[in-house]
């Protein structure tokens, strides 16, 4: 009796090697994925200007504006997302607060700007970025006519952030600039009027054509350089304008279809019944927007009660500061020099502290603080958080690891951490074990909580599909596979790759080859890389061989033991089968020698 002994098979894990693994993508600003470096050391804000602190249910607005002004922004902030999350769901607010830091003098906000922007004098007057730890709103609140819109502007990219669809950049950028102009009223506001510097714009200089309008993307000139930003903002805000001012129904309609890949001109006939030309025709008429508004007019809730506001102190300052750019690409050593400074203006300021790596430093100064455990936990948890969550392996002493994370966030639960972000790393923490049920429900909690961190749904497709559960695990990977950031959408597949694979190598230790030969085949077909295609078609093929053969040698081991059985008849019988399919050349010689030996037999 004998049998080929069979390795092992370790099928590569670069199943999409046409993808590349990028940076955190800043939303709304140039070279999204190229990595950002500060040309100089971004000085600190002057030490006597006055900082608050005003909290929402939705917002954290750290301002150097007067106390006055900061919670007018907060205010409104909460105001005009209130309204648009009742207005329509496309704009729904995270539970995860989003940060805002309002800069007062522009020699302080500028070097943020030149660096997320990537150019020096970057002409902006706010930006909203999307990182691991939830959204932040950086504004100039100048006294320009660029600082009364910029909050909401931003605002509208902040609420379209949490979906998970891709929207194309001329309406992400003119919905903001339609709603950017809204007037806030007790009760109400007033939103789509006229915006006087883009109707001058569309006077002075003539519109570009709508199909280079439709595909300009955040590293184009026309999205950064001045000239081209003000024709670009300023078509793509006529644009919106007057299809909402035609139908603000059809409106969200025409975005859901555009988004999903069908031409503006099919999507506009479908939904206006009109050509393209009508809208072409519409932005080069300034008159339209300047004589017919219909704009939107909607009740809203009075957000006033819920607007806590306190002062700052500078390390607190200097730490949020610190912690913005620690998210931001290669900028670690700037977010190093605000945490030194914040622990130098208050040497017991434990969440600096712990940002400098100091945990146990950390827990020991503010022992009750569950930022500081959450940090610490972050930490070990490493590049499990982020926008690749699941797409790299784990370290070789993750489970120590992430069992020390486990009880530092239960721990911070108890002291009252953030519901989303808490229940998402805690769940997070399970990946190493075989039980997943716990993990399971953490994260199904963070993913009502903050339905915008993508890591922790990458981490609970993953363990859906460990446990089998196919329905939750295909539902949750469609939604991933069309995010809005194409990284979450590679880590995704990344993911599905890993864990099928996973799969075939133990279906192959327990010689269940039929099976894993499928699994490698089905990654083969979804995959869009030719090389990895043909690599992974390969090792299909190749398993389907070994498979054969050990069939083969099993069917051979049948003929043996019918002869040992002496029924030799049968077993002539069964080598003549065998023989007449047999490729394995060492089954062939073993078959040619028994039918030999059997030959002699009567």
């Amino acid at each position: 009796m004998r049998r080929i002994a069979l390795a092992i098979i370790l099928i590569a894990a670069t199943t999409f090697a046409g993808d590349v693994y990028l940076p955190p993508v800043l939303i709304g600003v140039r070279g999204a994925g190229s990595g950002r470096r500060s040309t100089g050391p971004i000085a600190f804000p002057d030490a006597k200007t006055r900082w608050t602190r005003a909290g929402t249910p939705h917002f954290v607005v750290i301002s150097a504006a007067s106390e006055k002004r900061t919670r007018e922004i907060a205010q409104n902030l909460e105001t005009l997302a209130a309204t648009l999350a009742a207005l329509h769901p496309r704009f729904r607010t995270s539970a995860i607060p989003t940060r805002v830091l309002v800069f007062s003098r522009r020699r302080e906000s500028q070097p943020y700007f030149d660096l997320l922007l990537n150019r020096k004098n970057a002409n902006a007057a706010g930006v909203f970025v999307s990182q691991k730890s939830g959204g932040t709103m950086l504004i100039d609140d100048g006294r320009d006519w660029r600082a009364e819109r910029t909050p909401y502007h931003e605002l509208i990219h902040n609420l379209l952030a949490t979906t998970d669809d891709r929207i194309p950049l001329w309406i992400e950028e003119g919905l903001a600039e339609y709603f950017s102009n809204a007037e806030v009223w007790s009760g109400a506001i007033k939103a789509g009027m006229p915006i006087k510097e883009h109707l001058e714009t569309l006077r002075r200089r003539t519109p570009m054509p709508l199909p280079e309008l439709f595909t300009v993307r955040r590293e184009a000139d026309a999205y950064n350089v001045p000239a081209g930003q003000a024709v670009f903002y300023a078509e793509s805000w006529a644009a919106v304008n007057w299809l909402m001012q035609i139908d603000r129904d059809a409106f969200y309609d025409f975005l859901r279809d555009v988004e999903s890949g069908v031409d503006p001109a099919m999507a506009m006939q479908q939904r206006y019944h009109r050509p393209l030309r009508d809208l072409e025709n519409a932005i080069s008429s300034t008159a339209m927007f300047e004589r017919h508004w219909n704009g939107v007019v909607q009740k809203v809730p009075d957000v006033r009660a819920s607007i806590e506001s306190t002062p700052l102190e500078r390390a607190e300052v200097l730490y949020q500061l610190g912690r913005f750019l620690e998210g931001v690409d290669e900028n670690y050593g700037e977010a190093v020099r605000h945490f030194n400074a914040a622990v130098a203006a208050n040497p017991k300021h434990g969440r600096a502290i712990a940002a400098l790596g100091r945990y146990d430093e950390a827990i020991a100064a503010t022992p009750d603080d569950p930022e500081v455990h959450l940090l610490y936990a972050e930490s070990l948890l490493g590049q499990s958080l982020g926008r690749l969550a699941g797409a790299t392996d784990l370290p070789a002493d993750a489970a120590t690891k992430f069992r020390k994370a486990r009880a530092l966030i239960e721990h911070a639960i108890v002291l009252g951490a953030d519901d989303g972000r808490a229940w998402g790393d805690l769940g997070t923490t399970y990946v190493v074990e075989t039980d997943l049920a716990p993990g399971i429900a953490a994260l199904e909690k963070a993913r009502q909580l903050a339905p915008s961190r993508n890591d922790f749904a990458l981490h609970l497709f993953a363990m859906y599909r460990r446990t089998g559960d196919l329905v939750k695990a295909d539902a949750l990977f469609a939604q991933l596979d069309r995010a809005r950031d194409e990284q979450v959408a590679y880590a995704a597949r990344a993911a599905l790759v890993r864990i099928e694979l996973d799969r075939a190598n133990e279906l192959t230790k327990q010689q269940r080859l039929d099976e894993a030969a499928a699994i490698v085949r089905g990654l083969a077909d979804i995959t869009t890389d030719p090389a990895a295609k043909r690599d992974l078609a390969r090792q299909a093929e190749g398993i389907d061989k070994v498979a054969e053969t050990n069939r083969q040698i099993a069917t051979y081991n049948v003929a043996i033991g019918l002869v040992n059985s002496g029924k030799y008849r049968e077993a002539r019988r069964t080598l003549d089968e065998l023989l007449a399919k047999a490729t394995e050349p060492d089954v062939i010689r073993d078959e040619k020698k028994l039918q030999k030996e059997l030959a002699k037999v009567k």
